[in-house]
């Protein structure tokens, strides 16, 4: 069985979250178009303690937390996946009492419960892959059960027919990942066909293998409005400078 098949079949068996949200609702959208105005890239910075590429990280989660929104952050995701990427529900509860900007929560998302422990935890925005989801009518349930609890969907795409999928649920915005699930690969070219073929009026996101401010100045030319960005500023989170100014 692949790491993949490991998670999904973990995450189906998820236990629920019990208790009440918090936190009032940020708007993911909303702070993106926001950074566009000030003529700023608008940065997704995400709080990643691992990855089944073989990436760890010892970094302290308030403190990046703290230093990224202060440095201009349009968003904060979370990755709470426990197995390949050892994140956590926990680590998206402390998230939400230290963040006031918009919380992503990235996980793999396959049940709706997995939704509601999103919302009780302070989540504003959540990813639904729609490789993983696969069924059309799987997805649009999850979809609809997103925005039904007052959040949003980002909706993830990987190839063309991912993307047709996705379209039918006229979503708000769509992320273009670069890395493949299956074989963990980057592959920048088809990433920018896809992220080039998205019609206006979706919000447009890049995923995965942004590392460089000329990385980020290639993806706006092709239309990217946000920019989600994991390892590189694991690695050093003082480089989002240099990616919201690029």
């Amino acid at each position: 069985m692949s790491w993949l098949q490991n998670v999904l079949e973990a995450a189906r068996s998820r236990r629920r979250v019990e208790g009440r949200r918090e936190r009032g609702i940020h708007s993911l959208s909303a702070s993106i178009a926001r950074a566009r105005r000030l003529g700023i890239n608008a940065i997704i910075a995400e709080l990643k303690m691992a990855s089944p590429s073989g990436f760890r990280s010892s970094v302290n989660p308030r403190e990046y937390i703290k230093y990224v929104e202060g440095a201009g952050a349009s968003g904060l995701s979370v990755i709470t996946e426990p197995l390949e990427f050892k994140g956590s529900y926990e680590l998206l509860s402390q998230a939400s009492k230290i963040a006031d900007i918009p919380i992503l929560m990235k996980d793999f998302v396959v049940t709706e419960g997995q939704v509601h422990d999103a919302h009780v935890l302070g989540a504003d925005a959540v990813l639904l892959i729609v490789s993983v989801i696969g069924d059309e009518e799987r997805l649009r349930a999850l979809y609809e059960a997103v925005i039904s609890l007052g959040m949003e969907p980002l909706v993830e795409v990987h190839s063309e027919t991912d993307l047709n999928l996705a379209l039918k649920l006229r979503p708000a915005m769509i992320g273009v990942n670069a890395r493949n699930l299956n074989t963990l690969q980057i592959n920048y070219e088809q990433q920018e066909r896809i992220l080039a073929s998205i019609p206006q009026g979706v919000l447009r996101i890049a995923e995965s293998g942004i590392d460089s401010p000329e990385r980020i100045r290639r993806l706006r030319s092709l239309g990217a409005d946000g920019f989600l960005i994991g390892t590189s500023l694991m690695k050093n989170m003082e480089t989002i400078k240099n990616f919201l100014h690029a």
